[in-house]
């Protein structure tokens, strides 16, 4: 008899210099770290909240997170070459075990609760479930079952990573349901959306308040940096003639 339904998180621990890669050229590499570490505890809150309803998960590379962010979740190491693989080898297992799975990624600071709800209900009735990004990626695939090489030519970290998988899911025969689209953090130009959309949204801090709370601290030393670069170095002195009649 299979259990219910499990909620599983697939992240990178936020090693120094292996965490957040794209974003280091603006955050430098601490700060990319910082901000993986702030996303993963914001999303494990969110998890947290659905541990009576499904099984947690949380599926972890480059490392096992600090043990602060362990929030009642069954540790899992992702294994396999790359992104597909990993996902695949992680589904075949928990598909055996539970009626349905859903997996979301940690760089989706506003992603809803609601959004998760939605879709463990749809999961109900289809074979699939996937939550598009607005780059052309996505934050959540959830399945009732696997067949081998699912995930297999997938265009990982381009833009055509969702069409590619739902090209495939349509391939294989599933019935699949599609979210409403959600933004990630994977570049400059995303992070400085997110900034904004925190300072002007009280319902996104209340999303990410981890994630909040570095963007406070990044804005202040910038603005700190910022006016430390603008400041004029004092003018030099002007040397002394000598009295004629000397030198």
């Amino acid at each position: 008899m299979k259990h219910p339904s499990a909620l599983a998180v697939f992240t990178r621990a936020p090693i120094l210099g292996r965490a957040k890669t794209r974003l280091i050229p603006l955050l430098g590499r601490e700060g990319a770290s910082r901000l993986q570490a702030a996303l993963l505890d914001d999303t494990l809150r969110k998890v947290r909240g659905f541990r009576r309803l499904v099984t947690c998960y949380l599926y972890y590379c480059g490392g096992k997170p600090a043990a602060r962010a362990r929030h009642s979740l069954r540790y899992r190491r992702q294994y396999g070459r790359g992104l597909g693989e990993r996902l695949e080898n992680a589904f075949r297992k928990l598909c055996k075990r539970h009626e349905g799975v859903i997996v979301i990624g940690a760089d989706s600071p506003l992603l809803p609760r609601a959004q998760l709800r939605l879709a463990l209900k749809e999961l109900r009735s289809v074979d699939a479930v996937l939550g598009p990004c607005p780059d052309g990626g996505y934050y959540l695939i959830a399945l009732r079952r696997v067949t081998p090489g699912l995930l297999k030519g997938v265009r990982w970290g381009s833009r055509f990573a969702f069409a590619d998988t739902l090209r495939g899911l349509v391939r294989a025969g599933f019935s699949c349901s599609v979210l409403e689209s959600c933004g990630d953090i994977d570049r400059p130009a995303d992070f400085a959306r997110l900034c904004r959309a925190l300072r002007r949204h009280r319902r996104a801090r209340r999303l990410a308040p981890a994630v909040w709370r570095f963007c406070q601290a990044w804005s202040a030393e910038a603005s700190r940096e910022r006016k430390r670069s603008t400041r004029r170095p004092p003018l030099p002195r002007p040397r002394r003639k000598p009295p004629l009649g000397r030198g």
